[in-house]
């Protein structure tokens, strides 16, 4: 076997390109910067949001009897803390406007919740029946945005 006298070397590692550190720093900003914008570009393309009057909507509601009607003297709607119309009336406790037309019963409430505690009272003030009922509420005026009357029509079958 020849002997030679160099000595086997190493293979040659590629050398990696290293950028200095701000070169790094500003090429991660670059692509955080993209990132963030193509998120909140799309929210850019909407339209400024709408100024609202403050104002007090009002909002009816329809309630119409069925059944055995004869005791019912007055229909109530629960108001908040309230029934109301207050029975027997109260000029300390401002009632809304309700009407009545045979066993049809209109409210003017100034919300619109999606359940509704309903009491029929009698002559006497005491009370025939009670209960509670979905409402399906429909926009009759204003926006989605800044709200409006609403109106709503229900059966309760006594």
């Amino acid at each position: 076997m020849p002997t030679t006298s160099e000595t086997p070397q190493p293979p040659e590692r590629t050398r990696r390109l290293r950028l200095p550190l701000g070169v790094t720093a500003a090429a991660l900003g670059i692509v955080a910067l993209t990132v963030v914008a193509a998120v909140v570009r799309p929210g850019m393309t909407d339209p400024p949001p709408q100024a609202c009057p403050e104002i007090g909507y009002s909002s009816v509601l329809e309630v119409t009897l069925e059944g055995d009607t004869s005791e019912v003297a007055i229909l109530q709607v629960r108001d908040g803390d309230q029934w109301q119309p207050p029975y027997p009336p109260d000029a300390e406790v401002p009632a809304i406007p309700t009407s009545h037309d045979g066993d049809a019963w209109t409210f003017t409430l100034f919300s619109s919740p999606r359940s509704v505690m309903l009491r029929a009272l009698d002559d006497d003030g005491d009370v025939v029946a009670r209960t509670e009922i979905d409402v399906g509420w429909e926009r009759v005026g204003g926006t989605a945005e800044c709200g409006g009357p609403m109106e709503a029509r229900a059966d309760w079958t006594m």
